[in-house]
């Protein structure tokens, strides 16, 4: 379990360096690709006010927390993923609360500008929906 926590505090530090860089240098790399960003919205973009955004987030933490808790304590192989999806959140909700809107700087033209952070997500997002596709397909009996 050591090396699990190592890796999720490791990858929580290189996602906030990675933003503490963006904000302090700005730089533009390879033709806009690496491009600061200031996204107060959600997700893609998505308008949302703070009185709802907020409220959400602590929602969607307790959640996660309760269910992260749960599996660390089963032992079960979901508390990867939402280690990963906590770190994720956690650090988006930095910036918000830091800076005003969430650091993106990686620029996918045509598509999204997103970070770190964003691909954490949505890693766990994926591996959660595969762990759940599998049990379910193999159900203990």
């Amino acid at each position: 379990m050591t090396k699990y926590f190592a890796n999720l505090i490791i990858l929580f530090i290189v996602d906030r360096l990675s933003k503490f860089f963006i904000i302090k240098y700005k730089p533009s790399y390879w033709d806009g690709f690496i491009d600061l960003h200031i996204n107060r919205d959600i997700a893609f973009s998505i308008p949302m006010s703070g009185m709802v955004l907020y409220p959400l987030l602590v929602i969607i933490f307790i959640v996660l927390i309760y269910l992260w808790l749960q599996s660390l304590r089963k032992k079960d192989f979901f508390v990867w993923p939402l280690g990963l999806l906590i770190i994720g959140a956690v650090s988006n909700v930095l910036d918000r609360i830091y800076y005003g809107g969430v650091i993106d700087f990686i620029n996918v033209r045509f598509f999204s500008v997103f970070n770190l952070s964003d691909i954490y997500i949505s890693i766990a997002v994926v591996w959660l929906l595969l762990l759940q596709f599998r049990k379910k397909e193999n159900p203990v009996e």
